[in-house]
């Protein structure tokens, strides 16, 4: 695998996406908890 160059300023914007990305995962994954306890996701309004 080639290396790829990266800026100061690429490696702070995927830092702060990173640290984005940490918080609102679990928030999601919280949310289709609570979609999948109302039944069959395909059809929960909830989930999509």
């Amino acid at each position: 695998m080639d290396k790829v160059p990266m800026t100061p300023q690429g490696h702070a914007a995927l830092t702060e996406e990173l640290a984005k990305l940490k918080i609102e995962r679990p928030k999601i994954s919280a949310e289709i908890g609570v979609a999948r306890e109302h039944g069959d996701l395909k059809e929960n309004a909830e989930y999509h």
